[in-house]
């Protein structure tokens, strides 16, 4: 399955994407035998990262020199480093620190009352910039709890005016090396963390999900070129219970009620 998978995302990525999907599919199928050579497979990482237990890995792959983990500091001299050019405000969000939210969840248990987070103790939550032939390009940061916020999320679109979708996956795949699952009858490649490699590319409710983990994917459905790195759901969960257990220590809960 591997290497036919392989096989049409390079077919993929050597053949004009018509308006239709079912075309696409035909066209794949029709080449497949005329392919030679898979380009080379995907390096893995096996550096672990804080927090998530043996199966956290440090995500190899990156989107303008953008990767997860990354302080907003480091993504914002990688994308200047890739040629985007980066506004001082526009497309730049800020929101409250861990350590802002942990203080105001913890008076909320305290004394039942809603209150904010300080703004005066703030990170950077978004940022965003443009390239040299129109690409957009935002990043999405989480509060870490060790300061400031690291980059959890990325997001590339080329216009197709400007690329065609072949084009587009041509470079993709000569970047990230070959897929480890395809999806929309090969106009979604995708490339997932060392431990869910061999689903990649697929959903059932039967199986751990290739989104579980750090993951890639690259597509030209919908008539956009897009590329999205995110951090997986499991990380999520991870970090909400650092938090709850941040509020815990702050706040403890009490082990009598008056009565």
């Amino acid at each position: 399955m591997k290497k036919t998978l392989a096989a049409a995302a390079i077919v993929i990525a050597a053949a004009p994407v018509p308006g239709s999907a079912q075309t696409l599919s035909i066209k794949v199928i029709q080449r497949i035998g005329a392919r030679k050579e898979a380009p080379a497979a995907l390096p893995t990482a096996a550096t672990p990262q804080g927090g998530s237990g043996p199966e956290t890995l440090a995500f190899p792959l990156d989107v303008a020199g953008v990767r997860l983990g990354m302080s907003a500091s480091e993504a914002r001299a990688a994308l200047v480093k890739a040629g985007y050019a980066m506004p001082a405000t526009s497309g730049v969000s800020y929101g409250p620190s861990f350590a802002a939210r942990v203080r105001a969840e913890a008076a909320q248990r305290r004394t039942g009352a809603a209150t904010s987070p300080a703004m005066t103790d703030r990170v950077m939550t978004q940022l965003q910039g443009v390239g040299p032939n129109r690409e957009t390009i935002t990043v999405g940061l989480t509060a870490a709890p060790a300061g400031g916020s690291t980059v959890t999320s990325v997001h590339l679109t080329m216009p197709q005016d400007v690329m065609k979708g072949d084009v587009f996956l041509r470079q993709v795949v000569a970047k990230y090396g070959r897929p480890d699952g395809s999806r929309d009858q090969g106009m979604t490649l995708a490339w997932c963390s060392a431990p869910l490699k061999s689903v990649c590319g697929t959903i059932t409710p039967f199986q751990r999900r290739p989104g579980a983990l750090p993951n890639l994917t690259a597509s030209v459905v919908y008539n956009d070129n897009t590329i999205r790195l995110q951090d997986g759901t499991e990380q999520g969960r991870d970090r909400d219970r650092t938090f709850a257990a941040a509020v815990d220590g702050a706040a403890p809960k009490t082990d009598r009620a008056a009565f």
